[in-house]
């Protein structure tokens, strides 16, 4: 339970928030009835694979903890009975499931759990792959701007993959949701562009500060590496600035995409391309800031988590407000609020 199962929880604590935000806006008395999305799904084979897809994304990197078990190496060379810890793992899988499992109980009954349970085992072998190991070959020297850079990136790729993985299911499920809302609302252009974006910066939230904590300790650490080939602090924060832009904006890359295939409307695209990844660029913007800040106090992961929520929340905020030109807003006040750092 403390080796494995907890922390699988902490990892699917995110899931179940962007899914609860997405479910409890989108389901409802005045809303979609589950039985609408899951009779689509067993209609159209290509929704019920994207469907199927985003879920496997979402939940892959829980199931890496409980069915790789690796944390519990030295505990299962102990004498113990071998069916309570697989008893447990196998309960923890499924009640980390409970979204999905929800989902289509209530939209399919006994036939939808049964689909639901039987797709299971097909995250389980997902979860039991094991890619090579990264290979190391001969760096030539770019330049500090170009090591602290990749020192970031690489800190993503060995130590954030798992947050990746979540964060590309939750940039699906925010993109559906978003074009949702348009499509309910009966929006196109400017109008459509504001709805979305708002939609995709609250549910990406949770995604993105996973991705958020290995780059702020990357930064802490490559310190020493900075200050002995004369990097300066701005060129420093320049790079962890430029990774979490990479890291917003190919989440919103993704959720827009996602958003654009439901919508259709070219006019309307458009919109939802500017206006979103302006949001993108002002959100890594004063998420930087924060980072910046959480950096140079006493670093936690709370401080990190609490820039990522304010910085989506003022986002809501200003488009709410201010429509499109919100989005300028927000990327006015990144620039203003990193420029002080």
């Amino acid at each position: 339970m403390r080796a494995v199962i907890r922390p699988a929880g902490r990892r699917a604590l995110p899931v179940w928030i962007g899914t609860g935000i997405v479910g409890g806006t989108i389901f409802g008395g005045t809303g979609m009835h589950p039985h609408d999305l899951t009779g689509i799904a067993l209609r159209s084979p290509a929704i019920a694979l994207g469907l199927a897809a985003t879920w496997l994304l979402l939940f892959v990197p829980v199931a890496r903890l409980l069915v790789r078990d690796d944390a519990t190496r030295f505990l299962r060379s102990l004498p113990h009975a071998e069916w309570p810890p697989r008893l447990l793992g196998l309960g923890a899988v499924l009640w980390y499931q409970l979204p999905w499992l929800a989902l289509w109980l209530v939209g399919e009954h006994v036939l939808g759990l049964a689909l639901a349970l039987a797709f299971t085992p097909i995250i389980c072998a997902v979860a039991l792959w094991r890619g090579k190991p990264p290979r190391v070959g001969d760096r030539r020297w770019g330049g500090p701007a170009r090591a602290l850079l990749a020192i970031h990136l690489r800190a993503l790729r060995r130590r954030a993959s798992d947050a990746l993985i979540r964060g590309a299911g939750l940039a699906l499920l925010a993109g559906g949701a978003a074009a949702l809302f348009v499509r309910n609302n009966e929006l196109t252009g400017s109008a459509a562009s504001v709805l979305a974006s708002a939609v995709i910066a609250v549910v990406l939230a949770p995604g993105w500060a996973g991705a958020l904590l290995p780059l702020v300790e990357a930064h802490r650490a490559s310190a020493w590496l900075a200050r002995s080939v004369g990097a300066s602090e701005a060129l420093r924060r320049a790079m962890l600035g430029v990774a979490i832009a990479i890291v917003y904006g190919a989440a919103m890359a993704i959720a827009l995409g996602c958003a654009a295939i439901v919508v259709g409307d070219a006019a309307t695209v458009g919109w939802l391309a500017l206006v979103g990844l302006a949001v993108a660029a002002g959100l890594a913007l004063i998420v930087t800031r924060g980072a910046v800040w959480a950096d140079a106090s006493e670093f936690t992961a709370a401080r990190v988590v609490t820039g990522a929520v304010v910085a989506s929340a003022l986002a809501v905020i200003l488009l709410g407000w201010l429509g499109a030109a919100g989005a300028a807003g927000l990327v006015a006040i990144g620039v203003l609020a990193l420029g002080t750092a």
